[in-house]
Order: structure tokens, then C-alpha cells, then sequence
């Protein structure tokens, strides 16, 4: 099990020594390696509950992209998440299973399957973001309250970076993943 103040042990491990000692570029490698590695323990631990609940990534990935976006063609979902129609088709047949999503079959073209995250799947969301809000607070009162407005500043101003960054697409994908929706 992966406990939180796994995080504080691997930024003080990453530490290489005073700032104003290590060029800039260093200074990003370790900025992106604390990242990762915060961002790695932060979904481990969440993960652990969704194994209990018997939710996959994959499936929770799902239901955060149809809160956002909304309903959507089961060909766009599969699109957006980069799976086959197939993989995507599975995920959800689970995940309607359980009552966090729902399809429906557009009444002029009967082809045309819309999926949506329920009330059930957007409960589901919330209680991870509580639980999530609940482990970030208690990380956050291990640090010295003086702290905080520095790392609140320094997070907000990544965040406004990440904002203004152009989004890159990955490779390999293609264009018809902007574009809009195909059938089915």
C-alpha cells in the first residue's frame, strides 16, 4: 500500500542540493521528476479504492471524459480515448452494467449509439474528488503552514503555464481524432 508521505520521501530523495547550484536544466529534471513521481503515487493511492470498487482507470477515464464533454457517438468516445470501437464498446458494456453510463440509439439513424455518464457515474465522480481533496489536505497539513502560499503560487503558475501551452497531439494519432464524430 502507498501512503502519502511517500510523496514528501521521494521529493526530499530528488533533492540534489541548493537551487541556485544547479543550472536550469536540472532544475526541470527535477521539477518533472517530482511531478511524476507525486502524480504516481497520488493515482496509486486513489486507484487502491477503485480496485475495491472494481473500476478500471480506463473505465473512470470514461466517465471524467463524459462529464467534461458530454455525451457523445460511441465512435467519437473510442476516438477521443485512442481504443478500437471494440475495446471502447467493452469498457462501456461493463460500465452500463453497473449504472454509471448509459446508451441510447439516435431515433433517425438507429446506428448511431449515444453514450452518457448517469447520475450514479457523476455520485461516483464526485466521491473520488472528495476522497482525492481529502488526501491532498492531508499531505498539505504535513508541510509547514508558511509554505504554502509559495507552493500555492508555484502550482497556479504551472497550471497558467499548462494553460497557455499549445496542446501537442501525440504521436501516431490522427487527424480524425479532432474531427468530428463517425457514426455508430
Amino acid at each position: 500500500m502507498i501512503h502519502a508521505d511517500n510523496i514528501i520521501h521521494v521529493t526530499q530523495i530528488i533533492d540534489a542540493g541548493p537551487a541556485g547550484s544547479q543550472t536550469t536544466e536540472e532544475l526541470v529534471q527535477r521539477i518533472i521528476a517530482d511531478l511524476r513521481s507525486t502524480i504516481g503515487t497520488l493515482k496509486c493511492a486513489m486507484s487502491e479504492r477503485l480496485v475495491r470498487l472494481g473500476i478500471s482507470m480506463a473505465q473512470l477515464n470514461i466517465m471524467y471524459t463524459l462529464q467534461r464533454v458530454g455525451a457523445m457517438t460511441m465512435s467519437h468516445l473510442a476516438d477521443v480515448l485512442g481504443v478500437s470501437l471494440s475495446n471502447a464498446t467493452g469498457l462501456v458494456d461493463r460500465m452500463e452494467e453497473r449504472g454509471f453510463i448509459e446508451r441510447s440509439r439516435v431515433p433517425e439513424d438507429r446506428r448511431v449509439v449515444i453514450v452518457r455518464i448517469t447520475e450514479a457515474g457523476a455520485r461516483m465522480l464526485d466521491e473520488n474528488e472528495a476522497l482525492h481533496d481529502a488526501l491532498m489536505r492531508s499531505v498539505l497539513a504535513r508541510l509547514d503552514a508558511a509554505e504554502l502560499p509559495a507552493i500555492a503560487h508555484a502550482v497556479a503558475e504551472v497550471r497558467s503555464a499548462l494553460d497557455a501551452a499549445p496542446l501537442q497531439p501525440l504521436p501516431g494519432r490522427h487527424a480524425a481524432s479532432a474531427s468530428e464524430p463517425r457514426s455508430s
